[in-house]
């Protein structure tokens, strides 16, 4: 066997391999002895196609996913400290070494004991992270910094991770640094649990004066951060038991497409902005989308219509620059006192679209629904999880003896109601969406006059034909499609009927793999 052939990743592979007891140190000599007895060059594929044509491994899929985190390894660290074709190298651990991520379920490392303060805790290590996660700013020097270093410094730290594609940093005293990227949380490594000096002096650096004295006297701010129209972020600072901590939710720097955020039926969505008044309402939990959908109804109308649009936003995320429409953006407390206060006086700003960045007490709600009666176009977003529970949180808001005269007015004016979530896909390098959409339909309109929001599922189920779906449906719709696999959806599935689906279709799915892997065992090759 030539030495010179085992490259880093060949290296790793069969490292891991023997590790896992899937081959034998000389089941991996002999296979690439019969690769170069072919005057072939080993790669790591070659060696998995030799194992599988041999019969060596049964196990195709686990030597494929050590194949991905080898090539991860080899990228990140080189060689391995350890090599089964190494004489001199010590025996192996029966158990393969802890997976490359480091993630937050697993906690950060307790600090020494005998640790006086929590700046001395050890940094956390970064030997197995991700190489996303290799080589960030470092945040334990904030303490002594002047307010536009530690700007600066607090500046790249975001800069990185707008990079990587994470959604939120969290900068918290006495917690190491951790962001969120495709809905999970990753701490970031190399970093020191943060100082309560070293938290405030990055988190309060940004700030004007005027927001400084409002933190300091209510111990909470709301405000967008823009070191540029292109780099801005919707943040969060309160004041906890350790100190002062600070959230950040990273804006994208371009408006999506309503083609391009992974809705089924991105036509029925452009269809809602076409009409001259009514009700819209985006709905979810936090973090599943809904400004990025806000954002995208109003690039729409910006580009398609001819109008004056009025949004009041807390605070102003997406900056619209006018196309077709004029666009009036207001931003609660810099620009208007409240969000009543603005909607009463949008009402005298000749608007034809209103947008809401968040309806959430009975003053909007009730200014929202009047205005979408009074020739108004309004859009706004709510904190609910189904279309059902969108109706139910708008009238539980109203007093009883309100509340059927607001049936009658959502009934008449409501558009649609777009709920969302966000899903981590298949490969776990991304997330998709899945949404509930509910229409303004003659039958769901009498449902709600009525107060039978219990049926509206029922409902949307038998309206597929017009583009209405419940976010089951949405789940299967994600997994047929291949963006989910079946593991991952079958928790959020308590249809039996579409249980039924999927387990035919994953039977079909895994039917027309194995007959696809009988047409490649008839071309296998025998190496030995």
């Amino acid at each position: 066997m030539n030495e010179k052939n085992i490259t880093k990743h060949i290296d790793w592979f069969c490292y891991h391999v023997v590790s896992e007891k899937l081959l034998s140190a000389e089941d991996c000599i002999a296979v690439l002895e019969a690769i170069e007895g072919e005057n072939l060059t080993p790669t790591v594929d070659l060696i998995i196609q030799v194992v599988h044509d041999n019969e060596l491994c049964g196990n195709l899929d686990r030597l494929n996913e050590l194949k991905e985190m080898s090539k991860q390894e080899a990228d990140v660290f080189g060689f391995p400290s350890r090599s089964i074709f190494s004489s001199t190298s010590p025996p192996l651990a029966p158990k393969a070494p802890a997976p490359p991520v480091a993630r937050a379920a697993q906690g950060p490392p307790p600090a020494p004991a005998g640790s006086a303060t929590i700046s001395q805790a050890a940094p956390l290590p970064s030997a197995n992270a991700p190489a996303w996660l290799q080589d960030w700013p470092d945040l334990n020097q904030a303490a002594g910094l002047d307010l536009p270093q530690a700007q600066n410094l607090l500046n790249d730290f975001l800069h990185r991770a707008r990079k990587e594609k994470c959604s939120d940093v969290h900068l918290s005293a006495g917690a190491y640094p951790f962001v969120r990227r495709y809905k999970e949380i990753f701490y970031v490594p190399g970093q020191n649990i943060l100082s309560e000096e070293a938290a405030e002096r990055l988190n309060l650096a940004p700030l004007s004066e005027e927001q400084r004295e409002k933190f300091l006297s209510t111990h909470d701010l709301d405000y967008s951060y823009s070191i540029s129209l292109q780099d801005r972020y919707r943040t969060n600072l309160l004041k906890q038991r350790l100190g002062i901590a600070g959230a950040y939710r990273i804006i994208d720097s371009t408006v999506r497409s309503i083609r391009e955020l992974g809705f089924r039926n991105p036509e029925v969505v452009e269809k809602l902005t076409t009409n001259n008044q009514g009700l819209i309402l985006i709905t979810g939990p936090a973090g599943c989308g809904k400004s990025t959908t806000l954002a995208a109804l109003v690039d729409y109308v910006n580009r398609n219509r001819k109008d004056h649009i009025v949004s009041v936003e807390d605070p102003i995320e997406i900056i619209h620059h006018p196309k077709g429409c004029n666009v009036t953006q207001r931003e609660l407390h810099s620009h208007t006192r409240s969000f009543g206060n603005a909607l009463r006086a949008a009402l005298r700003e000749d608007p034809d679209v209103i947008v809401i960045g968040e309806m959430r007490d009975l003053e909007t709600i009730e200014m929202a629904i009047h205005s979408s009666e009074t020739g108004h176009l309004v859009i706004g977003t709510l904190h609910t999880s189904s279309a059902a529970d969108t109706m139910n949180r708008i009238l539980d808001v109203f007093p009883y003896n309100q509340q059927a005269q607001i049936r009658a007015m959502v009934a008449e004016s409501l558009k649609g109601v777009i709920c969302q979530q966000l899903f981590t896909n298949i490969n776990g390098d991304g997330v998709v969406l899945g949404a509930e959409i509910m229409l303004g339909t003659l039958a769901i309109s009498n449902l709600i006059r009525e107060g039978k929001t219990f049926q509206i599922d029922s409902t949307l189920q038998t309206s597929r034909n017009v583009g209405m779906s419940t976010m089951e449906q949405s789940h299967v719709d994600l997994f047929k499609s291949g963006l989910r696999s079946y593991e991952q959806t079958i928790p959020y599935v308590r249809n039996q009927e579409l249980i039924r689906e999927m387990q035919v279709f994953e039977a079909q799915r895994m039917g027309a793999r194995k007959a696809e892997a009988a047409a490649n065992e008839k071309q296998k090759r025998k190496w030995f």
